[in-house]
């Protein structure tokens, strides 16, 4: 339970996989082995770091992502500065995740979507691992681990 953020531990699991808040189980954490538990706080954080527009959390000015379709517009209509912005939220934001890369994958501008591919260490499993992205400017935002995507 050391690597789980304080919100998970205080409503027992996952917030993506709590259907009612009032109703946790506080046994779903305890069936999960550490590295899975890691694995979904990690997403977790990612989650709600990655789809807070910036400015909206007070007492945390810089939390979250500014929003994307005016970097886009302001960089010469570029996707470097959203990998770039992505890469150093992650990095401050998650702080058992190192050596971030952040990759494209797909852009479709009609729809402005964007599919990036994140590649890391999580500070306590030693190997790489990939993180799948998507974001669209309505505010959608997507993160899973690859081995967790099919």
């Amino acid at each position: 339970m050391k690597n789980l953020s304080l919100y998970d531990i205080l409503i027992g699991q996952f917030a993506s996989e709590a259907q009612n808040i009032d109703e946790t189980d506080f046994t779903e954490l305890d069936s999960l082995s550490e590295e899975q538990k890691l694995r979904s706080s990690i997403i977790e954080n990612l989650r709600m770091v990655l789809s807070t527009r910036q400015g909206s959390v007070l007492h945390l000015p810089d939390f979250g992502m500014p929003d994307i379709l005016q970097l886009y517009f302001n960089s010469n209509f570029s996707i470097d500065p959203i990998r770039k912005e992505i890469k150093n939220v992650i990095l401050k934001y998650e702080p058992r995740i190192a050596d971030v890369e952040v990759h494209k994958t797909d852009f479709d501008q009609e729809s402005m979507k964007i599919a990036l591919k994140v590649v890391a260490t999580i500070k306590d499993i030693s190997n790489k691992e990939i993180l799948l992205t998507e974001f669209s400017t309505t505010g959608w935002t997507k993160v899973v681990f690859e081995k967790d995507a099919h």
